[in-house]
């Protein structure tokens, strides 16, 4: 382990500590190392589509000691918060393309549509952010790279800072996929939603509700 006297001290303040992760390496021993140190862990995770694997991945967390918030829970924020405000390590990962509220940043030299949720956190609860990454090596072990917390831009434009945030947090993580390409989870459609696509989407959606709304009025 390289780096834990960060994760030492930002976990002793008792705020939480939110670790920014990345799809690379062996990811979920990245997750489960947390609480086999001795720190709570919270997980945040988007369900798999076979729920036998599923249940198989969370069962070999709580295992391990971790909880997981999966994203299809009605209260998914609500509980990340509660983790967080508990003094939880608090797993996210913003290296794959999703249908959560995201922005547009580059990644890897390209546009790529980024959830909020790490920066939204970050900026709700003041919890400082630490990148952290499981890096595979040729001696069939294993390097747990804990790197200083990301200094969070707050100038009190909400929107701006979402996306600047979000933008530092795709920067150090395209960073390390540069550096180790190799781990990284290239089979993701990473880029699957143009911007293009994003507008007509929100378009069509405004349409919707519109129409929702003249309905609502007429009955």
């Amino acid at each position: 382990i390289e780096g834990e006297e960060h994760l030492e001290t930002a976990y002793k303040k008792g705020k939480g500590v939110l670790c920014l992760m990345s799809h690379s390496g062996s990811w979920e021993f990245s997750a489960i190392i947390l609480p086999v140190l001795g720190y709570k862990t919270t997980a945040l995770s988007r369900p798999m589509p076979n729920p036998r694997i599923d249940k198989l991945i969370v069962e070999a967390r709580r295992r391990r000691g971790m909880k997981n918030v999966g994203r299809a829970h009605t209260k998914v924020y609500p509980n990340l918060i509660e983790a967080v405000n508990n003094g939880d390590c608090l797993i996210i990962m913003v290296d794959q393309d999703t249908t959560v509220p995201g922005v547009f940043v580059d990644f890897l030299g390209k546009e790529a549509f980024t959830p909020i949720g790490a920066a939204r956190l970050a900026m709700d609860t003041k919890a400082p952010v630490l990148p952290m990454f499981m890096i595979r090596q040729s001696n069939n072990r294993h390097l747990f790279k804990i790197l200083p917390p990301v200094e969070l831009i707050d100038t009190g434009d909400r929107e701006a800072d979402l996306l600047e945030n979000t933008r530092i947090y795709s920067e150090i993580i395209s960073n390390f996929i540069s550096e180790y390409p190799e781990q990284w989870v290239w089979m993701h459609e990473r880029w699957k939603t143009t911007p293009e696509a994003y507008q007509l989407f929100l378009e069509k959606k405004k349409r919707k509700k519109e129409a929702e709304a003249a309905n609502s009025q007429i009955h």
